[in-house]
């Protein structure tokens, strides 16, 4: 019965280190237009578990494009922008950063997206600029 009860917990255990058991990611891309329809022209994209029990995955946003490797399910999608200040920062001689989107698009996100298995295009999101 012991030797049983071993095999089983070892099964178990073995499938669960198995890389096969995981779903195949999914190619996940689309734009991100600013309201109106331009592109947004750079930034960056999360898209997360809406249960938070998988990592989150983040790429890149170029002339309003992203792709990236998403695991299947549905997610909290953030996007993030930012833009340079008028002032400049004495201590590094440059430009500081402010967002330029609000925290409904990352922060506070209302945007969601499903994810199925294979590949998947036209996943698009619009943002609204801050002031």
């Amino acid at each position: 019965m012991f030797n049983r009860i071993a095999l089983l917990t070892f099964v178990a255990f073995a499938a669960l280190l198995n890389p096969g058991c995981t779903p195949p990611e999914s190619m996940v891309s689309g734009k991100v237009t600013i309201e109106g329809g331009a592109p947004l022209k750079e930034g960056d994209i999360i898209f997360e578990d809406v249960d938070g029990k998988v990592t989150p995955v983040a790429g890149k946003i170029v002339d309003g494009a992203y792709s990236l490797k998403v695991l299947p399910g549905q997610k909290k999608v953030k996007i993030l922008a930012s833009r340079p200040t008028k002032v400049i920062d004495p201590v590094m001689g440059a430009a500081a950063r402010e967002a330029m989107i609000g925290p409904e698009f990352n922060e506070q996100t209302k945007l969601t997206a499903e994810v199925k298995g294979g590949k998947q295009d036209g996943v698009n999101f619009e943002v609204k600029l801050l002031p």
